[in-house]
């Protein structure tokens, strides 16, 4: 049996603490006094699971469903679009939108993403002596769109580690505690594979977890609370999202405080082989004459550099072009478009 994920808190719901300039009353959200979070409201809301409340009734019995403010596959794109995400469509599950003359458009949905966990040690638990040492599961990264994956790491250094780690390790709890069933079914059912029920605490559920070795990767299905307007070409968008009452915000600002991070680490990394670049010439003579990032790095591992990179935060190759008298050595930077402005070089400006 399927666990249901538990409704958003009804209206008139009072924000903790009275830090709120306004509830979410009528169908807004709470706007909070602090900085806006984007990312982090996904998982912020594994703090804050007592602000989940009872959902509210839909229209009395007899009564005509009003029309929607849009179509559920106009909502569903909004959602997927994100700014952040670029979601399948097919990852987003529209359970409600407000009916048309209502201001500001709300869209409540279900939202699928994944999160890849690897074995560390467990520091809470004693270790003994011996070669065997007690893991946990770490949550790393964040499943954003097909193949785009955010490290937790740059989520904690760019929104603040006092939001995000709480819920982190709610997600590594989640996974734990999804693994503990599983082995239980696969005993109850002597050895034959049985999976497990679906975890959940709040807003989140954990409907899976595939392990391989010391990592996994868990499938989570997030309900969330979206709000909508119309931009540029009458496109809806979505201008801020929440979860068990946190709101994200500005997307777009937090984008761009996630973005500076993902700069800083580039520059560091290009920084890295540009000093691997300067050992091989003292000792060749020249500088590697390749075409592009992977053949540098064919050169320069293991003798010049330790650790191989080939992508950067944005997850596209590095740039190289080098011949014996000189290189060029850049990252397409935020917009994936080598030549612009906001491209990266070690120790340049963007």
């Amino acid at each position: 049996m399927t666990t249901a994920l538990p409704p958003l808190s009804p209206p008139g719901h009072s924000c903790a603490g009275g830090r709120a300039t306004s509830c979410r009353v009528r169908g807004r959200v709470c706007r909070r006094a602090a900085r806006g979070r984007f990312l982090l409201s996904l998982f912020a809301a594994l703090a804050s699971f007592a602000s989940a409340g009872a959902a509210p009734s839909g229209p009395a019995l007899g009564q005509g469903r009003p029309r929607p403010a849009l179509s559920t596959g106009d909502a569903r794109r909004a959602v997927a679009e994100t700014p952040g995400f670029e979601l399948r469509t097919g990852a987003v599950s529209v359970r409600e939108v407000s009916p048309r003359g209502v201001s500001p458009v709300r869209v409540v949905a279900v939202v699928k993403l994944g999160v890849r966990f690897e074995r560390v040690e467990d520091e809470a638990t004693p270790q003994s002596g011996g070669l065997f040492r007690q893991k946990r599961w770490r949550a790393v990264q964040l499943r954003t769109g097909d193949r785009r994956w955010e490290e937790f790491d740059l989520l904690s250094a760019a929104l603040g580690a006092e939001t995000i780690e709480p819920a982190r390790r709610d997600l590594e709890a989640l996974a734990t505690e999804f693994e503990a069933r599983s082995r239980a079914a696969a005993r109850a059912g002597e050895g034959e594979s049985a999976p497990a029920e679906p975890v959940a605490r709040g807003p989140v559920r954990l409907d899976s977890l595939s392990a391989l070795g010391s990592s996994a990767v868990a499938e989570v299905a997030v309900e969330a609370e979206f709000l909508l307007d119309r931009g540029a070409g009458r496109r809806w968008r979505v201008t801020e999202f929440a979860v068990a009452g946190q709101s994200s915000g500005d997307p777009a600002a937090v984008l761009r405080a996630l973005d500076e991070r993902k700069v800083a680490r580039a520059r560091a990394e290009l920084e890295e082989v540009r000093a691997a670049l300067e050992r091989y010439r003292v000792e060749r003579g020249r500088y590697v004459p390749a075409a592009d990032f992977a053949g540098l790095m064919d050169h320069l591992s293991p003798l010049f550099i330790r650790r191989v990179v080939r992508f950067d935060p944005w997850h596209q190759p590095y740039l190289y072009a080098g011949a014996g008298a000189g290189f060029a050595l850049s990252s397409a930077g935020p917009d994936g478009r080598p030549g612009t402005p906001d491209d990266v070089t070690p120790g340049g400006t963007r």
